[in-house]
């Protein structure tokens, strides 16, 4: 129950995104998508890029 909870959790996310964002590109969904889920401070360790300065 609880995979089945997160996997919905995350197909909401992403709906959202491309909602939002519907000229956005594979990647930059992506990279919405880490923004939203993790802190910032992880996102900038972990995968390189700063979600405040990007706009994210």
């Amino acid at each position: 129950m609880a995979f089945a909870l997160t996997d919905a959790t995350r197909q909401l996310i992403l709906a959202d995104l491309h909602h939002r964002f519907p000229q956005a590109d594979k990647d930059e969904i992506r990279r919405r998508f880490i923004a939203r889920v993790l802190p910032r401070e992880d996102v900038i360790r972990a995968y390189g890029f700063d979600p405040k300065t990007e706009g994210f």
